[in-house]
């Protein structure tokens, strides 16, 4: 199925079903969405078995032969599935995908899916019991037929133990290109199955825009934008869940000092690590300096040092002697272009581990100093 492509699909389309000799048959027409594609093509398919491949998957070699033979041994199976890899656009292996067997409780799904689902097959009979895919979820109407198989014959579930597929991840794909729809669509059919959905997935996806906020994603403002997200999924949790996510959204110190333009890595109490990135994008105004306000409260003795690397290559070395609050200025590199990125390295010495001064305490990290506010200036 192309959804009417115009960079010569078709004109290949057209040479390898004449090469096929009729076993190859095709269709060109715009359509609503993946999920509308793949079930006008099942609906078509004239065979047994039916399986779908993305375009930008691949099938490891012997993946169908074993799914043949898996279900000729197995008639009671519906569907069968096996292993897979993530690998990249020069088909790369970055990963093995999270597969778990078909005897795993429905609830796990809610620690996400663990089906790849290019090594999906089924009978196509399945189609007439289970019913078709969802076609007004955009990127999880596969993740909702493995809920819906799951929960309603799990018996009927098979597993292939080999290598089956190769799962695409590259900047244009669904998968991380759309990875907010992906999140609240997945949390969506997870509380539709299981009654609610866990929070850890708006705190992974929270953790992911952090990343490479503000060079990321043109996303404006941080907080506004989680704050918008959370009251989208806020109905898919439980009144515990929810609490919580009041309270993280409250509380922790990477959301609360991300400003437009700028982010610093900190842990979620305000601490700075030893190491830590701070992060600049300059848009229509053109910022000058970053300040950094803080307070040296180490339980170690001494002064606390800051060494920032710059993205030109020089280094500035920022010694705070007295304990109590600072402000620590940054100069960025000129001319400043706009839009212009930055990233500053940021390494301390006079760092403190917290259990080693106090015995009550088990936190083994090593920390810089609090950080409590960041600001920008364009003089």
């Amino acid at each position: 199925m192309d959804g009417g492509s115009t960079d010569g699909t078709q004109a290949i389309l057209s040479r390898l079903a004449q090469e096929a000799n009729g076993r190859l048959r095709w269709k060109s027409e715009a359509d609503q969405g993946p999920a509308h594609a793949v079930n006008k093509a099942m609906a078509m398919a004239q065979g047994d078995v039916i399986g779908w491949l993305n375009a930008d998957d691949i099938y490891m070699p012997g993946a169908v032969e074993r799914v043949v033979q898996a279900l000729d041994v197995h008639p009671e199976w519906l569907m069968v599935y096996g292993h897979a890899q993530h690998i990249d656009e020069c088909d790369k292996v970055i990963g093995d995908y999270p597969t778990r067997l078909p005897d795993t409780p429905l609830e796990a799904f809610a620690d996400g899916c663990f089906i790849c689902q290019p090594t999906v097959f089924l009978h196509k009979d399945a189609l007439n019991r289970y019913g078709r895919l969802t076609e007004n979820l955009e990127t999880a109407f596969d993740f909702e037929w493995w809920l819906r198989i799951f929960s309603q014959q799990h018996e009927a579930i098979g597993f292939i133990n080999a290598l089956q597929a190769g799962s695409r991840l590259h900047s244009a794909c669904i998968t991380l290109n759309q990875r907010e729809t992906v999140i609240r669509e997945g949390m969506q059919v997870l509380a539709q199955y299981l009654g609610t959905s866990p929070l850890h997935w708006f705190k992974t996806y929270t953790d992911e825009i952090l990343a490479d906020y503000p060079h990321g994603r043109q996303i404006k403002n941080i907080k506004a934008y989680l704050k918008r997200f959370a009251h989208s999924i806020s109905g898919y949790l439980s009144e515990a869940d929810k609490q919580e996510l009041r309270n993280y959204q409250q509380t922790d110190a990477r959301i609360n000092l991300a400003i437009p333009d700028a982010c610093l890595e900190v842990y979620p109490d305000g601490w700075l690590p030893s190491r830590s990135t701070l992060r600049v994008r300059s848009r229509k105004r053109r910022w000058r300096r970053v300040e950094l306000r803080g307070r040296h409260v180490s339980k170690a003795d001494g002064s606390l040092q800051l060494k920032i690397y710059s993205p030109d290559g020089k280094e500035s070395l920022h010694k705070i002697e007295k304990k109590g609050p600072f402000s620590l200025q940054i100069e960025f590199p000129s001319p400043a272009e706009r839009p212009a990125f930055w990233t500053f390295t940021i390494e301390a010495d006079g760092c403190f581990i917290p259990r080693e001064h106090d015995p009550d305490f088990d936190d083994s990290r090593e920390l810089a100093c609090q950080i409590d506010a960041i600001r920008l200036h364009a003089k």
